[in-house]
């Protein structure tokens, strides 16, 4: 997700039990344990949140490069990648599989 928009900083948390459903200001869907997407108001395509492993903290970032194939179930393309931590997959019919 190179070149992507970064969530605020103080929107980025570091325990991993406490996931973005339980603070983000607007409503979010979780993927999986360490994945979990929503839509901002204003935004076009959805920003999504991952559990780094490297930074040890959860880390948002928005999808302007991706295209927004379908909004319900969501479904992006290309793949999505956190070079970060390496988490690489693809968000299609509103589920994330892993690459």
């Amino acid at each position: 997700m190179a070149g992507q928009r970064m969530w605020p900083d103080d929107a980025i948390r570091a325990n991993h039990d406490d996931p973005p459903s339980s603070w983000s200001h607007f409503a979010v869907t979780k993927l999986t344990d360490d994945i979990y997407f929503g839509w901002p108001d204003g935004e076009a395509k959805p920003w999504f949140w991952h559990w780094c492993s490297t930074y040890s903290r959860w880390r948002g970032a928005g999808t302007d490069g991706h295209d927004l194939i379908e909004r319900e179930p969501l479904h992006l393309e290309p793949s999505l990648l956190w070079p970060c931590c390496g988490i690489h997959g693809w968000c299609r019919s509103g589920t994330w599989s892993d690459a």
